[in-house]
């Protein structure tokens, strides 16, 4: 079996990591059909810039947006059936650490459910994410939604509903599916994007956004109010930064939520964010938007390959990384 290694900080590569593991009891073994690269978070850990990552930690397995199909089953296992496709297989192997591992040939799910209904004492790992879904769904198309998944989830913690008017920070691929999930299945009235990328303005306008404000000029929040026509309902903050936190606050009205969805990097975080009661929470309980996004890919209501920016060999990872460094990926999608 194959999977990404970091072997040492800023290098993965695709390798033999040993065989496939046993299911346990309440475990699924996966066969991974598709998995994608998290173009913050995938790319901090891999620099070794974020949850505790080290030189010290490597070699670790990676990947936390990945898809497959059942391919065997622990014997306590009545949720799920061979060939059934699922969301987030994850793997540990010994002599890895594992930062979820969903990078692999094979993984592993959960049937948390049967464990709670057993009332079973050790705990089959996984998590409440590792859901089914419809046969149907092309591989490359579905481990993108995992990110829509998210942040449908996440848009609806912060508040924004059918007429807001939302302010966006950033325009990675969590900041473009924002603003398009935010036209095409919240109905918000406003929709600005915020960034330091001036040329991409055409791309965040082609995902839904009215307008694009500069963050770099003088006096930004004050233009983002002007192009939403009044302060913000909410404010999806995907850059971390404080500095630009801090300031999307001004563009933010009263009873507003700023929902802090960056993971912060290492050296973010050594920067205190404002304190500030309309600060949070946020959260990306994708169970919460689970039906929903899957069900607008099938009935054709969002179209979710115009998020699939390269298609890759697992053997090019490295250049899928160099890719984002560059700023010149969406979403990259791996097929197996």
């Amino acid at each position: 079996m194959k999977a990404v290694v970091v072997e040492r900080c800023g290098e993965a590569i695709w390798r033999e990591v040993g065989e496939p593991p046993d299911p346990g009891p309440y475990q699924a073994l996966v066969r991974t059909t598709a998995f994608s690269l998290c173009n913050a978070t995938d790319l901090h850990i891999r620099n070794c810039q974020l949850m505790g990552a080290t030189q010290e930690s490597c070699p670790f397995l990676l990947g936390h947006e990945s898809v497959g199909e059942v391919t065997a089953l622990g014997p306590k296992v009545r949720n799920l059936s061979v060939g059934d496709p699922v969301f987030r297989p994850m793997l540990r192997l010994p002599g890895f650490n594992s930062y979820w591992g969903g990078m692999a040939e094979y993984g592993l799910v959960a049937d948390r459910r049967a464990w709670e209904e057993d009332g079973a004492e050790e705990d089959p790992g996984g998590n409440k994410h590792q859901l089914a879904m419809p046969r149907g769904i092309p591989p490359a198309e579905a481990v993108v939604l995992i990110t829509l998944k998210e942040v449908l989830a996440y848009l609806r913690s912060i508040g924004l509903r059918p007429g807001g008017r939302l302010l966006i920070t950033g325009q990675g691929p969590v900041g473009l599916a924002a603003a398009y999930l935010s036209r095409e299945l919240i109905g918000a009235e406003r929709i600005v994007v915020a960034g330091r990328r001036p040329e991409t303005e055409e791309q965040v306008r082609f995902f839904g956004a009215d307008a694009y404000v500069n963050t770099r000029a003088e006096g930004w929040p004050t233009r983002a109010v002007e192009a939403l026509g009044g302060p913000a309902d909410a404010i999806y903050e995907t850059t971390g930064s404080a500095e630009v936190t801090g300031a999307a606050l001004e563009a933010l009205a009263e009873s507003g939520t700023l929902g802090p969805y960056a993971a912060r990097t290492t050296d973010q975080a050594a920067e205190p964010l404002p304190d500030d009661e309309r600060y949070g929470p946020g959260g990306t309980d994708e169970t919460m938007a689970h039906d929903a996004i899957v069900q607008a890919a099938q009935h054709a209501t969002i179209e979710v390959a115009q998020f699939i920016s390269h298609r890759l060999e697992p053997e090019e990872i490295q250049r899928g990384f160099e890719l984002i460094e560059a700023r010149e990926a969406i979403k990259i999608v791996f097929e197996l």
